[in-house]
This record gives structure tokens, sequence and C-alpha cells, in this order.
């Protein structure tokens, strides 16, 4: 009798994750609930990453309050209606740029390190709305690096902390996991130059390793190849990435720095 053998599943990673759901009273009851996005965007990772992910949202965290930006300024719901209504009278620096989320703040008052260094959450996702000064994705711990936004040096192992509108939907978010990606897989085959050749519009770049050979054929998260900016199909750009890369995308410890 010939043997009947089963196919192995692929393999698969938890990533347990706290929501931080920065949401004051002035946010409109028609924007995007944290919940659905949360499981919408999970659901869309699994399938995107043909199961090699899957997201546990182990806890959202609702906050009635505004993000403190780096130089303790701090929205209250008259000032972010005004700036919503005029992006003029956003708060900015003194350079004229938007102020940022106090990152270190955040992560601190939310015990942020203990619960990764515990393996309690493997990252974060922070949910705001327009000027809520967040990244799109943004890495801290040891000897963190550039992940679409300047590394936080944190005692604890790296991780990610993603940045989520909820004014818009799961395209967006995929958009913000593609960054993550490009950041992550840069890193991890020292490509960070030929990346940001791309971005640059750098002619006749030269690929050295698989990552680079795959960014030629299907361009970076915003554009594709030849394609006008902001023309990609995040979907399908997340589905053609690699199995072998989704390992340090999911965990950026792996990532020799």
């Amino acid at each position: 009798m010939p043997f009947n053998f089963r196919r192995m599943p692929k393999p698969v990673k938890m990533s347990k994750v706290l929501a931080i759901n920065f949401r004051p009273p002035a946010i409109p009851a028609e924007w995007g609930q944290t919940s659905v996005l949360a499981e919408e965007y999970s659901e869309a990772m699994i399938q995107a990453s043909h199961k090699m992910l899957v997201y546990k949202v182990i806890k959202i965290l609702d906050v009635p309050l505004y993000p403190v930006f780096m130089d303790g300024r701090q929205y209250n719901d008259a000032t972010w209606t005004q700036a919503r209504q005029n992006g003029q009278a956003a708060l900015r620096d003194a350079h004229g740029n938007f102020l940022l989320a106090d990152y270190g703040r955040i992560l601190q008052d939310y015990g942020i390190a203990q619960a990764i260094e515990k393996k309690i959450i493997d990252e974060v996702w922070l949910f705001g709305g327009p000027y809520f000064g967040f990244y799109e994705s943004r890495m801290a711990g040891q000897k963190a690096f550039w992940c679409n936004a300047p590394g936080l040096e944190l005692a604890c192992r790296r991780f990610v902390a993603m940045g989520f509108n909820y004014e818009r939907g799961v395209r967006e978010m995929i958009h913000s996991f593609g960054h993550r990606a490009e950041s992550i897989l840069a890193a991890y085959f020292g490509s960070q130059a030929f990346l940001q050749g791309l971005y640059g519009g750098q002619p006749n770049l030269t690929p050295m390793n698989e990552f680079e050979e795959w960014l030629l054929e299907h361009g970076t998260i915003h554009r594709k190849p030849g394609g006008v900016d902001y023309g990609q199909d995040e979907y399908a750009w997340v589905s053609a990435l690699k199995t072998s890369w989704w390992r340090p995308i999911i965990d950026a410890n792996l990532v020799k720095v």
C-alpha cells in the first residue's frame, strides 16, 4: 500500500499587538472605527502574506486624548478642529514642519518596553487622526534602525510601532506596512542606498542582490516601474514579497546591525 504523505503547512508567525487608540471627542463619528480597521487589516495581511503573518490584537487601549508633541504642546478639541478645517492653523515647529508625536513619552506612559521585553506584545499600532504626528512606521528598541523614520533607542528588543489614520482605510494601512517592509529589507540586504536611489529617480541602477532585482521588477511601495507616484497596487506589491523575507520583516531582531 502506498504511503499517504500529507503536505506540511507553511510556517505561521503570530504577532501580538497592542493598539493604542487616540480618539478625542472631536473626532467625527463617521470616521473608521479602530476595532473594525484592525480586524480588516489583520485579515488582509493574512491573505497578502500567504498566511506567513497572523496578527493577534491582544488589546485596544482607548485614549480620549491628543498625543503630546515633541515640544510639549498638545491639541485640544478646539485647536484640532481649527487645524482640520484649515491646515494653516495646524501646530508647526520653527521651520514650518508639522509637529511629531513624542514617541518616547507614549512608549513610557504605556509600559511598552517592558511588554515587548516580556514578549507580552510584539508590536504597537498607534491610531489617530490628521495632524496627530505619527509616522507610518517607526522602529524602537536596542540598535533600532531606520524604518521609514529614525530609529528610537530603547532598552528592549527591537519592534515596530505602526501609525494608522482612522480617517483612511485598509489600503493606506497596507501602504504603511509596505514602507516598513522596504526599510527592513533594505537593512537586511544592505540596500539602503539602492532604495534611496529608486525614490530619488536615479537612472541606471545596478542590482547587487535579490532584493534589488525584485525592486527593479516590482517597483517601490509608491510607484510601479515606469509608473506615477502613488500609482502602486499596495496589496499586490506586498503579496509579491518572497516567502523567505517575511521573518525579518515581522521580527527586525533578525537583522544584523
